[in-house]
């Protein structure tokens, strides 16, 4: 199970736990071609270190935490900035922890020999006669962590990082599957109202709203759909109550999550017909296709 602090929105501190719990073993397709890797993935995000700002112990870019426990820092090699991770004795290793829902991630790794691995048990030697310096995994099973490491006698070689790339498996032609963010100590929804970034219960009407009708407004999570705010005639929303009873949720807005942009967001207005509705699911359809159900409580 992974667990992120994510900052949302970034008004003051106001954190959301998700989880993503992978549910059996699927083995993990390796590429050596980062070409290959683009065309059976999508939704990408790269990250290539080049407007990293100075930082000490943990690397946090977008979302993704950096660890090494020997350190590392910024450098610049073959004209780009790239991270280098240092050794120690015999020992070299970095930890990349992804975001929930990556089931898609590779990068650039210059010096060799190295392990790239990732958080299913998948492996990649690279060594000094490869012909690409390039390792990507894509698998039906969330990626949790991607490990870059060696463990030989002096002298070990730092490791070199460059263009990491991560998103989803791609499911041939089909758009792809939004997935409902959820907290990690009760698998409810990661949910806030979108004025006051309180969490559940809410309300279906609130004193502290910038709408004059005084109905709350709520904004759920996304990963697995990159979502614009012209996206919002795409998306719909319901909600089902314990007489499973489906409820129209109307959407007015969508877009991405500041400072996380592999995160979307949608807002919803609560309606009348919601009023004292206790737990209900949740589910967003993009395109199509259905989101997981996750629960909210109304009172």
């Amino acid at each position: 199970m992974l667990s992120s602090v994510l900052k949302l929105f970034g008004l003051g501190v106001v954190f959301v736990l998700v989880c993503w719990a992978a549910t059996g073993r699927a083995d993990a397709a390796v590429f050596r071609d980062r070409a290959a890797f683009n065309a059976a993935s999508q939704n990408l995000h790269v990250i290539d270190f080049e407007s990293v700002p100075p930082f000490e112990g943990v690397l946090d870019i977008d979302g993704l935490f950096f660890h090494s426990p020997v350190g590392m820092q910024i450098d610049t090699q073959h004209g780009s900035k790239v991270l280098v991770v240092n050794s120690v004795g015999e020992f070299t290793q970095v930890t990349i922890l992804l975001p929930p829902g990556t089931t898609a991630v590779g990068c650039d790794q210059f010096t060799t020999p190295m392990i790239v691995s990732i958080s299913t048990g998948e492996s990649v030697m690279m060594n000094q006669g490869d012909p690409s310096t390039f390792a990507g995994f894509v698998s039906d099973q969330p990626i949790q962590k991607l490990i870059i490491s060696l463990d030989v006698p002096e002298p070990t070689p730092v490791a070199v990082v460059d263009n990491l790339t991560y998103g989803q498996k791609r499911a041939g032609n089909e758009p792809p599957l939004p997935q409902l963010l959820v907290t990690t100590d009760t698998a409810r929804a990661a949910a806030l109202d979108s004025v006051t970034t309180h969490s559940e219960p809410f309300h279906i009407l609130s004193l502290h709203n910038f709408a004059t009708d005084g109905h709350t407004r709520i904004t759920l999570f996304l990963v697995g759909v990159i979502l614009e705010p012209a996206d919002a005639p795409f998306v719909s929303v319901q909600a089902e109550d314990s007489q499973q009873h489906v409820f129209d949720l109307p959407v007015e807005g969508t877009a991405r999550v500041k400072n996380l942009s592999w995160m979307s967001q949608v807002t919803v207005r609560l309606p009348d017909a919601l009023t004292a509705a206790g737990n209900l699911n949740i589910s967003v359809t993009v395109r199509g296709k259905v989101s997981n159900k996750a629960a909210i409580r109304i009172d």
